[in-house]
């Protein structure tokens, strides 16, 4: 009996449908590597990575050459998430309520990622990418920062305004939200109390 010939619209429903079944197969590869990363493993191995996705390790180096590949996929996804939206902020609104403002938006997003810090310290060590990709959060971070308190920072002479700017920056910096929530061992809201009264100490030191 002849074959019978897959007609164009067949062909195409079969090509999408195997880009669907690799997108989705990438996609828990991400996502399982990005959990075992947020639980604390600072370079998930492929074993323990593909019994989570529910593949094989050999899946696994199909869709990336490495692991470096791989763990670079994932900052990505943290990235993008940690810098993901700009603050909605009334420039209007009085310096104190600006600052708590900030302090929320950034502690927020500096939360998600604190379980996997050392993963993402880790990785920039090892990948130039990686580190390419992470000095994207401390200069989209500076920009932030001088939009969000723009009335204080135009009003200062431009070598202090400078300096100002790079305070308020380290300040806000996901090294110190991990100092202030590990290191010093506060709660969140307490860690957030202590960002705002570093920010109006920086701003008070401007007078």
């Amino acid at each position: 009996m002849d074959a019978v010939p897959v007609t164009e619209p067949q062909a195409t429903v079969q090509h999408a449908a195997r880009g669907d079944r690799v997108a989705r197969t990438r996609e828990a590869i991400i996502s399982s590597t990005q959990s075992l990363a947020q639980e604390g493993e600072v370079a998930p191995i492929v074993r323990d990575i593909a019994k989570l996705a529910g593949v094989s390790a050999r899946t696994v180096f199909q869709h990336f050459a490495d692991t470096a590949e791989l763990y670079v996929a994932v900052l990505g996804r943290v990235l993008a998430t940690v810098t993901s939206g700009p603050i909605e902020l009334n420039r209007q609104l009085p310096l104190d309520q600006r600052i708590g403002v900030v302090v929320d938006h950034r502690a927020e997003r500096y939360e998600t990622v604190r379980p996997m810090w050392t993963f993402i310290q880790t990785l920039q060590r090892r990948s130039a990418e990686a580190a390419a990709k992470l000095v994207g959060i401390y200069s989209g971070n500076r920009e932030q920062i001088a939009d969000s308190f723009g009335p204080e920072l135009s009003a200062l002479p431009g070598d202090k305004r400078e300096r100002t700017l790079n305070a308020l920056s380290v300040a806000l910096t996901p090294e110190s939200w991990i100092v202030l929530r590990e290191r010093l061992g506060l709660t969140v809201e307490q860690a957030r109390e202590e960002w705002r009264f570093i920010l109006r100490a920086i701003f008070s030191d401007t007078h």
